[in-house]
């Protein structure tokens, strides 16, 4: 066989080497070019050559190509950042397909809708964000074929619908020919990416299958970077859910530590405070405040009661048994304070410029819990006490003679039983005694205890009057009515019943002659009470009788007869220092005098008349009086 074959000669060999060396190097070959290597070879030999040359140079090019894809594919599998993959996935398009105008646009499955997230080459300050809507343009048909698709010339293509918003962003950029490929991955339908240029062109079979193939790739990077996303936002979440975990679980230590240690509102307020960093308050049941924490605003009170929108958020709370947004007035949220049914205040949490979480609102709700024991344990504590004190209180009134055990009782509660007492004298009702002497509790200058008439004080020492008008503002608040509160003396424990019975006696007077609030003393009425024993209304009767008609003349012309006479009284009967007393001149005195003869008679001034007259007008002012 070899010796049939024709050897070419050293110029043909020549020609074939140096011809072969060219193709290896891609060099593309024309007709001409190969009929001046191969000379007279032949004109077939040559289109063989040229045939030849072309499909080296294509398969080196779809070398370069799929080597820059896979060199892509490497870089970008690191990224998992999702804004920062769209942006590296569209400059290595723009630099593999190499066309003016590259972009990202991100599809929305649930509004149909696309959007462009990153570009390159773009000039137009529209085209970063611009929104696709549904069923509109190029790139709704390529979400809707899965398939690539293009134009020639955008400008003069109308077989798609369109938008003026993405027309006029496409004419700023001066684009014409367009070519879009889905980016999808298992059928997901992620987004479209777009190559473009500024001059008319048609897309060849190589560009759409490089541009689709990298799609495909990028499909897989994208969806592997928001997965990246998802877990590092999930350990992000987590890691924050466990450090507050951690945080609440110091407080609730700290918060039990409250309850075994005896502490009370204010460390709870305060150790809340710190852990959400907000300001806390706590109110009682009866809405009054009882500890805060720095910053705690005091606007939160309205004349010491909650605006309404706290109180509406307080009832949500009290019956869902959570917390409750208040949303208004510097407040987050609410806690009730609940023993069971039983309401016993409420937590107040600030606004902050993050909201609260689930965690910081179960933080809450169990601090809540903790002041509810700790209130269950202080009222336990407060009702024992209470009742040791009102024991003594009875013991004392009642004239028990055991002075050793009332001594040794007194002494372990820092009360000195051999000194002066203040006894005070409180009428209210059956139904509400147990109430007031709740409101009452807690006062340790004092000993309160639930007698016939109502609720007796015993307050060491003299001058008590400020105590009593704090015993008065509290018994008020509870009774929510007319308060009366008489006031006693006793030198020594011996004569408290006496000073109490007196006081008693002195609170059934004043009702009948009008006197139903305020603070009075028994020595200023202890002569009523020996003329008129408790019947007030017999008293009254007695300076109605009297006086009837000078008040009768007071109440029509607006004068004040009774004041004048009863400073009279007081004066000696004397003209002159009756006018120094009231500031006036002498003369007004004569005339109001003359005033009071027509209405009392001519004898009124008569030292028993007078007399009479200035215990009728004595108890006419009682029964105007009332407190302050």
């Amino acid at each position: 066989m070899a010796e049939h074959t024709e050897r070419l000669g050293p110029q043909a060999r020549h020609a074939v080497v140096d011809l072969l060396r060219r193709l290896e190097t891609g060099e593309y070959l024309g007709a001409e070019e190969a009929e001046t290597i191969l000379g007279d070879m032949g004109e077939e030999l040559a289109s063989q050559v040229q045939r030849t040359s072309a499909l080296v140079g294509r398969l080196r090019r779809r070398e370069r190509e799929l080597l820059a894809l896979i060199t892509s594919t490497h870089d970008l599998v690191d990224v998992h950042d999702p804004q920062a993959v769209l942006k590296r996935l569209v400059d290595r398009a723009h630099d593999l397909v190499g066309t003016e105008v590259t972009y990202m646009s991100l599809y929305d499955p649930d509004t149909d809708e696309l959007f462009v997230r990153a570009s390159r080459g773009t000039v137009s300050p529209r085209f970063p964000g611009l929104r696709v809507p549904t069923g509109v343009g190029i790139a709704s048909r390529v979400v809707h074929t899965l398939s690539p698709q293009w134009v020639a010339d955008y400008s003069e293509t109308a077989d798609f619908d369109r938008d003026p918003e993405i027309d006029l962003a496409v004419k700023d950029e001066r684009l014409r020919s367009l070519l879009g490929v889905p980016v999808s991955a298992d059928g997901e339908i992620l987004g479209v990416l777009f190559a473009a240029d500024r001059s008319a062109r048609s897309f060849g079979g190589d560009e759409i299958a490089l541009l689709s193939a990298f799609a495909d790739q990028a499909a897989l990077i994208l969806r592997t970077a928001r997965l990246f996303s998802t877990a590092s936002e999930a350990a992000q979440r987590a890691r924050k859910h466990a450090e507050e975990m951690a945080v609440a679980a110091r407080v609730h230590e700290r918060l039990t530590a409250l309850v075994l240690s005896g502490h009370g509102p204010r460390e709870v307020a305060d150790t809340l405070a710190g852990a959400l960093e907000r300001p806390v308050a706590v109110v009682d049941r009866d809405h009054r405040p009882l500890a805060s924490s720095p910053g705690a605003a005091e606007r939160r009170w309205n004349d010491g009661r909650p605006l309404p929108e706290v109180v509406r958020a307080a009832e949500r709370s009290r019956a869902s048994g959570h917390c409750a947004d208040v949303g208004a007035h510097g407040l987050a949220t609410v806690a009730a304070v609940m023993a069971g049914p039983v309401f016993l205040g409420l937590v107040l949490v600030g606004e902050s410029r993050e909201p609260l979480t689930d965690l910081e609102q179960r933080t809450i709700e169990r601090s809540a819990q903790i002041l509810a024991l700790l209130t269950m344990r202080r009222d336990a504590l407060t009702e024992a006490e209470d009742r040791v004190r009102g024991e003594l209180a009875l013991d004392l009134l009642s004239g028990s003679t055991d002075t050793e055990s009332l001594e040794r009782r007194a002494k372990a509660r820092g009360i000195e039983l051999d000194r002066a007492w203040t006894v005070l004298a409180l009428p209210v009702p059956d139904t509400r005694r147990h109430t007031v002497l709740r409101a009452l509790s807690g006062g340790r200058g004092w000993l309160a205890a639930v007698q016939d008439g109502g609720v007796g004080v015993l307050i060491p020492g003299e001058g008590a009057t400020d105590r009593a008008e704090e015993v008065r503002a509290r018994a008020h608040q509870a009774e929510a009515g007319a308060t009366t509160v008489v006031v006693g003396r006793a030198e020594g424990t011996a004569g408290l019943p006496e000073a109490m019975r007196e006081a008693w006696e002195c609170a059934a007077l004043l009702p009948g002659l009008g006197a139903e609030e305020g603070v009075f003393s028994t020595e200023e009425y202890a002569p009523y009470l020996a003329m008129f024993g408790t019947d007030g209304e017999r008293a009254r009767r007695f300076a109605e009788r009297l006086l009837g008609p000078v008040i009768a003349w007071d109440r029509d012309h607006g004068t004040d007869l009774i004041g004048t006479l009863l400073t009279y009284v007081d004066s000696g009967a004397g003209v002159t220092r009756t006018a120094r007393t009231l500031f006036v001149h002498p003369n007004t005195v004569k005339q109001r005098l003359e005033r009071l003869s027509e209405l009392l008679g001519s004898d009124w001034r008569s030292s028993d008349a007078l007399f009479r007259l200035g215990v009728a007008a004595r108890l006419h002012v009682i029964g105007r009086k009332r407190p302050g």
